[in-house]
């Protein structure tokens, strides 16, 4: 088995992708943290849009779902929630099904190739989310993708230093049934560079959503360990094209 990152989902070479490889996504501020928290507060499923469009066909297609979603940090008008994981942490969302569009991390989704299992991945869900693709991914002596949804298609610090977590993680635990690509080796040397809460004052990502007024959300999202739940792709709705993602069953 093979360790790779992409730093941007552009960087993702779909023609070597094989059917049961596994891909963590992340987006760390936000999207993919605030995923886990919804599943984590009882939400049903989460349904990934790549754009404000589909999201709202996809409300229209069956009332009664949450729009969820923002574009450069605020609120979408006239959706019902925006992508802050510390307000959902505040919201009983039991048997609900929410449709979520973000300026990035939900489009990282849509560009993984659609024969991979894809999950999604954050500090939050760290030891969780690595477990349960080192899982996968050996019951079919499958390759594993870190994929960062970086920020307008750049690289992002902080979803990279994520990704070097998981990495060390991944390697920590599989020892040496993973071999690491050198993308690995940047990320996790990244990690160690900037390492929470360093990457709070580095991160463009984390400063923009600061400058907007949501302070508690950057330090929400580099608390590890917090969360065993592991949100993944089990579909896409035929109707809408919404990938639908689900807690993966433990």
């Amino acid at each position: 088995m093979r360790l790779f990152v992409f730093f941007t989902p552009q960087a993702i070479l779909t023609e070597r992708a094989q059917t049961g490889d596994v891909y963590i996504v992340i987006d760390l501020i936000r999207a993919t943290t605030t995923m886990t928290v919804m599943l984590e507060r009882g939400a049903r499923r989460v349904l990934v849009a790549e754009s404000i469009e589909q999201a709202q066909a996809g409300a229209a297609y069956r009332p009664g779902r949450a729009l969820c979603g923002e574009r450069n940090v605020r609120r979408i008008p006239g959706f019902d929630y925006g992508n802050s994981p510390r307000e959902f942490a505040q919201l009983d969302l039991q048997g609900r099904e929410l449709i979520m569009t973000t300026t990035n991390g939900t489009r990282a989704f849509h560009a993984c190739p659609p024969e991979t299992i894809r999950l999604a991945g954050c500090f939050r869900n760290a030891h969780a989310v690595t477990s349960a693709a080192l899982r996968l991914a050996s019951a079919h002596d499958r390759d594993i993708a870190l994929v960062c949804a970086g920020e307008f298609g750049y690289f992002a610090l902080d979803d990279a230093v994520c990704a070097g977590y998981l990495a060390a993680e991944l390697l920590r635990q599989a020892g040496h049934a993973l071999t690491p690509h050198g993308s690995v080796l940047a990320a996790t040397a990244i990690y160690e560079a900037y390492k929470p809460p360093r990457v709070l004052e580095c991160s463009e990502s984390a400063l923009t959503v600061v400058k907007a007024g949501v302070i508690d959300d950057p330090p929400f999202c580099v608390e590890i360990d917090q969360s065993t739940v592991v949100p993944a792709v089990s579909g896409r709705e035929e109707e809408t094209g919404l990938l639908i993602i689900e807690p993966l069953p433990l």
